[in-house]
């Protein structure tokens, strides 16, 4: 029974950092959205850049536009990137 009960353990805890926030886990996070641009910090070690491009992707959209990315930066070990809706 003991081993069935970290099995648990471990599949619970890797389930539970799927919604974490970015830098727990989680892999973007978006800090800024406006008509003419949106502001991700996401971390990339989780694939954050797919997932951020996806999401200015779905928000340029609402606009009739499409995201260029712009500047980007850093936040300690998280990266941010600003794309423009042109």
């Amino acid at each position: 029974m003991k081993p069935y009960i970290g099995l648990i353990f471990v599949s619970l805890t890797i389930t539970s950092c799927a919604g974490a926030p970015v830098g727990w886990g989680g892999s973007h996070e978006v800090t800024l959205a406006n008509e003419r641009a949106i502001t991700v910090v996401y971390d990339p070690i989780m694939g954050g850049y797919e997932a951020a491009n996806n999401a200015a992707t779905a928000h340029c959209t609402r606009y009739g536009r499409a995201p260029v990315p712009t500047i980007q930066g850093s936040r300690g070990v998280l990266t941010q990137q600003v794309f423009e809706c042109r």
